[in-house]
C-alpha cells in the first residue's frame, strides 16, 4: 500500500488540533481511526510526519542488477535462470535463486514465452503479448462461434453472416 501524502497528513492534524471528532476526521479525509490517532501523537512528540521504510528485508537484487539482466534478455534472450543467475553472481556480486531471478524478472514485467518449434523459453515484456493467445479475444471478424461447419464451400462463412444479418433486420422491421 502507498503511504499517505505529506499535505493529507497535515491536514489530519490540524483537522484534529481544532477539536473536531476523529471519528469524523477519520470518515471525512477516507483514512482509518488509528492513522487518525497515530498522526496527531507523532507531530505532539516532535516526531516528523514523513513515511517510514516499509518493514521487511531489502531486496537483494538491485537497480544496477535489475539493468544488468535487462541488457542480458536483450543480448541472450534464451538463456536459463541459472544462467542468468550466475551473470548476477560473476558481475553484480549478487548471489541468488533461480526463484528470486524469475520473480524479479516479472516484477520487471517479463513473461514467459515458448520459441516456437523449441522446447526453450525467452522472457517477453508482457505489454507486448496483450490477448495474445487467450480466450475471450480471438478474431471476431466475421462473427461466428465455434467451429464452421462445410469449411470446404467457398464463402460458407460469408454466408451464414449474411443470413443471420438478414434475420436480425427482418425482426428489426
Amino acid at each position: 500500500m502507498k503511504a499517505y501524502s505529506m499535505d493529507l497528513r497535515q491536514k489530519i492534524v490540524e483537522a484534529v488540533s481544532t477539536g473536531t471528532l476523529k471519528a469524523q476526521v477519520a470518515r471525512t479525509f477516507g483514512v482509518g481511526l488509528s492513522t487518525v490517532k497515530r498522526y496527531p501523537g507523532r507531530a505532539e512528540r516532535g516526531e516528523d510526519l514523513i513515511p517510514r521504510k516499509p518493514p521487511g528485508k531489502r531486496r537483494k537484487v538491485d537497480g544496477t542488477a535489475q539493468r544488468l539482466l535487462e541488457r542480458d534478455l536483450e543480448e541472450r534472450p534464451t538463456s536459463t535462470l541459472p544462467e542468468r543467475g550466475q551473470l548476477l553472481a560473476r558481475v553484480a556480486g549478487v548471489e541468488v535463486s533461480d526463484s528470486t531471478v524469475s520473480r524479479t524478472l516479472r516484477r520487471m514485467g517479463f513473461s514467459r514465452k515458448k520459441i516456437g518449434g523449441c522446447d526453450r523459453t525467452r522472457r517477453v515484456l508482457e505489454s507486448s503479448l496483450a490477448h495474445h493467445g487467450r480466450r475471450g479475444h480471438r478474431d471476431r471478424s466475421f462473427g461466428l462461434r465455434g467451429r464452421v461447419r462445410r469449411e470446404h464451400l467457398p464463402g460458407a462463412a460469408v454466408r451464414l453472416v449474411e443470413a443471420r444479418g438478414a434475420g436480425v433486420r427482418q425482426g428489426a422491421t
